[in-house]
């Protein structure tokens, strides 16, 4: 009787502990477990549930391209490296639960030569330790940018870390083609506007047509978005863009609600399905 006292007692005692939660740990490690309070837990929820991600999916099967954080597309400057440093731990947090989903993080050209931003951006980068592939930077306004070297250099840099590129907003400008001679690019978004106006038989359409063959020429994948008018829809569809996003492909998701998104086209669509059906309600 005497053991079975003791193992009671020790049984008893654990179960009055205070919970354990998982926090992320900054400074080096990946997580750590640690004290506390319920109120602290349910603000760090809540804190998570703020960010807003889009799923970028194939349009031939609906499959899971990559992730963009929506946030950084009307960040300022000085915002903007917190707004990255929760990209790159949203792609740690899903890597972490064997579900690694790649995250866009969408960068202004000015941005990449400014020595503040890129040193936190480097060192978070080192900290993280992520497989080559699930950090993906999306160049915005590069065909405005002039100081052509220094943006170079900056590429460079990243691409030595392991860091892979998108180019965003492209026509086809001087600017944006030496881009794309330099340096390779996986993903290559095409400009909203164009596919907007791609009406059937008008030049847009025809010039559409002309850049997604120059992206498939060097061998990068082609993105339309973020779809903001059925009309776009069917567009990308009907010239067959490699992958597209927005509100009519699949609506904003939150840190949590990426992680139970599974990668199958089956699993993809009865979600979609599910929101649906919760939007009617509403």
């Amino acid at each position: 009787m005497k053991p079975k006292s003791r193992l009671y007692s020790l049984v008893k005692n654990w179960t009055k502990k205070p919970g354990l939660a998982v926090k992320e740990f900054h400074q080096g490690q990946l997580y750590e477990v640690m004290m506390q309070p319920e109120t602290r837990q349910l603000e760090t929820w809540a804190e998570s549930q703020n960010l807003s991600f889009e799923l970028v999916l194939s349009t031939q099967d609906l499959v899971t391209e990559f992730v963009t954080l929506t946030s950084l597309e009307q960040a300022s400057k000085n915002t903007a490296i917190d707004l990255i440093k929760e990209g790159i731990r949203a792609a740690n947090y899903w890597h972490s639960f064997t579900k690694p989903h790649a995250i866009m993080l969408n960068m202004k050209a000015e941005w990449l030569i400014d020595p503040n931003l890129m040193n936190s951006f480097q060192e978070e980068l080192l900290k993280c330790y992520l497989p080559v592939g699930l950090i993906y930077v999306g160049i915005s306004h590069s065909a405005e940018f002039k100081e052509a070297s220094q943006l170079q250099d900056a590429l460079v840099q990243l691409q030595r870390l392991g860091i892979l590129f998108h180019l965003l907003n492209f026509t086809a400008q001087d600017e944006e083609c030496q881009l794309m001679l330099n340096h390779r690019f996986t993903h290559i978004h095409l400009a909203g506007d164009l596919i907007r106006q791609a009406i059937p038989g008008s030049q847009c359409e025809k010039k559409l047509i002309a850049l997604k063959a120059l992206i498939h020429a060097n061998d990068a994948r082609s993105v339309a978005g973020p779809i903001k008018l059925m009309h776009e829809k069917s567009v990308a569809e009907k010239h067959v863009i490699d992958c597209y996003y927005g509100k009519h492909i699949m609506p904003p998701m939150t840190l949590h609600q990426v992680l139970k998104m599974g990668k199958t086209a089956k699993q993809q669509l009865a979600m979609k399905q599910l929101m649906k059906k919760q939007s009617q309600k509403e």
